[in-house]
Formats: C-alpha cells, sequence, structure tokens
C-alpha cells in the first residue's frame, strides 16, 4: 500500500532500498543483496529498469 493512501498506482513501479524491496528483488532475480543493491543505485529507481539491468548483467 502507498504511504499516502491519496496516491495510488506510482508505488509499484518503484523500488528503494527498503529491506522488504531488497528481499523482493533477491527472489525474483535470484540474485544477492549485493547485487540487488547495485542494479537499484545503479539503474534507478524504476523497477522495471532494475528487472532489465539484473537481467543483462
Amino acid at each position: 500500500m502507498a504511504d499516502n493512501p491519496k496516491k495510488k498506482g506510482r508505488d509499484r513501479e518503484l523500488v528503494s532500498e527498503q529491506e522488504h524491496e531488497v528481499a523482493y528483488l533477491m527472489r525474483t532475480a535470484k540474485v544477492t543483496r549485493q547485487k540487488a543493491l547495485e542494479a537499484i543505485r545503479e539503474a534507478g529507481p524504476t523497477r522495471e529498469t532494475v528487472m532489465e539491468y539484473l537481467g543483462q548483467k
């Protein structure tokens, strides 16, 4: 759920360095914590670009 209930949709498209988000990336992309954090920092905050980055590396 979004932090702000009036804001809808966009939260799902973003990924942050919060523990549960990193854990999700680790499970779905089957990468280490270090690689997941690197992908977030290098590719930016959008989930789509992070997943593309992990697929290329």
